[in-house]
């Protein structure tokens, strides 16, 4: 089975949850920037929560179905359409060969995520199917998608009757549709800056600039200072950390970053935060929160709570169907 790309969108890749592991190899960890949204996508469909997904940013692709499957799309609202009706996200939807789908400018957020059942066939590279541009190394080729690509899927089971609904979707209400604080945890050079950075790093809007990428959020707000002038040895940094360049504005480093950096760090996004600062787009503005560690674990907690919920219904109406 396989799928055909008929148009690249903007920047469409290959990518699951990273390729961990090989950092101190200076290998990137790459990987999905919603991380949320691509485990739920594959979760829709009972595959494990790291199958290749093609994620889609900022204008998706028009995709030929080459044989029946069943996918599944999550994420950012790009107005998926197929043979010209809208399907909705957050569900698994059935497609048959020669369907047609389209995706359109996001509305909201910036990036959808889509899953096949079983899966995509492609070669892992360091156990991970994850694309790295820079790198060019996994997905397909070690690129984004261009026109005549040909995605061949995994035998993904079939359904005794694939006509039948599942009575439920799921939203994504990870998408920011009101002002809401990027909760951080202290850096391990917080203490090095003025207490005027301190009190702005929190009380200050940041914008997001345009050449943000998956690589890392250039922002643009208050100048940060540090109360002296220190070197720093070069570190580990990781998914959410907040480095500080000596502009003074805060760069946040994403899934594609780099694995060591020399910029001081005055915080690190918690983890169930980075889904909602990856939908985020250039122009868009965010103000930060500290939170305790104790609190930072409370929130991952809870999230792989609602996630584990949404697995086992799921597979429940997975078993039914069959």
């Amino acid at each position: 089975m396989s799928i055909r790309v008929m148009k690249a969108g903007m920047q469409t890749t290959i990518q699951d949850l990273g390729r961990h592991g090989w950092q101190s190899l200076g290998i990137s960890v790459c990987g999905a920037m919603d991380p949320w949204a691509a485990k739920i996508v594959n979760i829709l469909l009972n595959n494990h929560e790291n199958e290749a997904v093609l994620e889609m940013t900022v204008h998706g692709p028009t995709l030929e179905i080459q044989e029946d499957l069943f996918l599944a799309i999550f994420g950012a609202d790009m107005v998926a359409r197929r043979n010209g009706k809208k399907i909705a996200q957050g569900k698994p939807v059935f497609v048959r060969k020669g369907d047609v789908l389209t995706f359109g400018y996001a509305r909201d957020g910036i990036r959808t995520y889509l899953a096949v059942k079983g899966g995509f066939f492609i070669e892992k590279v360091l156990d991970s199917y994850s694309t790295d541009v820079k790198a060019k190394m996994g997905g397909m080729g070690g690129r984004a998608l261009k026109e005549g690509d040909i995605l061949p899927t995994k035998s993904g089971e079939t359904p005794l009757s694939h006509n039948r609904k599942f009575p439920y979707h799921i939203k994504n209400h990870y998408i920011d549709r009101k002002v809401s604080p990027i909760h951080f945890i202290r850096g391990r050079q917080y203490h090095w800056f003025t207490k005027e950075s301190l009190q702005a790093f929190e009380s200050s809007p940041f914008t997001i600039e345009p050449d943000s990428d998956r690589m890392g959020y250039r922002l643009s707000g208050s100048g940060l200072q540090q109360g002296e002038p220190r070197e720093l040895i070069t570190e580990g940094t990781t998914f959410g950390s907040i480095q500080i360049p000596p502009s003074g504005q805060p760069i946040i480093l994403m899934a594609d970053r780099q694995p060591t950096g020399g910029y001081p760090k005055i915080g690190e996004v918690i983890r169930s935060d980075l889904p909602r600062l990856s939908q985020m787009r250039p122009g868009q503005k965010l103000h930060f929160q500290e939170v305790s560690l104790q609190e930072a674990y409370q929130k991952i907690r809870k999230q792989r709570r609602d996630l584990e919920k949404i697995k086992i219904a799921c597979r429940f109406k997975w078993h039914e169907m069959f």
